[in-house]
């Protein structure tokens, strides 16, 4: 894959990059419509909701890359959660200002805002 040309508008090649799924935490906010669509069980495992107010969730985080990216196969970045994925992941497509910032910058740059 070269990073250096648009993405596949079809997202063929998103998989072999899996630069949007790299940074900081506290980035994936998760609304209460991805919770419905995401499952109890995934909202328990995959997401942290803020101690303080306005208590916002967010996908876990270790401030290296999104707690759902499937990282155990080297050359890969499957998403384990795609089907139920958060809106603000939906609004990455392939070839988005998201999605060259990320493969311009190698993880989801703070400049980039998420509009649809």
């Amino acid at each position: 894959m070269n990073l250096e040309h648009s993405p596949d508008p079809d997202g063929a090649d998103c998989v072999a990059c899996g630069r949007c799924c790299h940074h900081p935490p506290h980035t994936v906010s998760v609304l209460e419509s991805d919770e419905a669509r995401m499952g109890e069980e995934t909202v328990r495992r995959l997401t942290v909701l803020l101690d303080r107010p306005p208590f916002f969730r967010f996908v876990v985080n270790a401030g290296e890359h999104c707690g759902a990216l499937d990282v155990s196969v080297p050359g890969a970045f499957p998403c384990g959660i795609y089907a139920v994925r958060p809106e603000g992941c939906r609004e990455v497509e392939p070839g988005s200002p998201c999605c060259l910032e990320a493969r311009r910058l190698g993880h989801l740059g703070s400049s980039v805002e998420f509009k649809r």
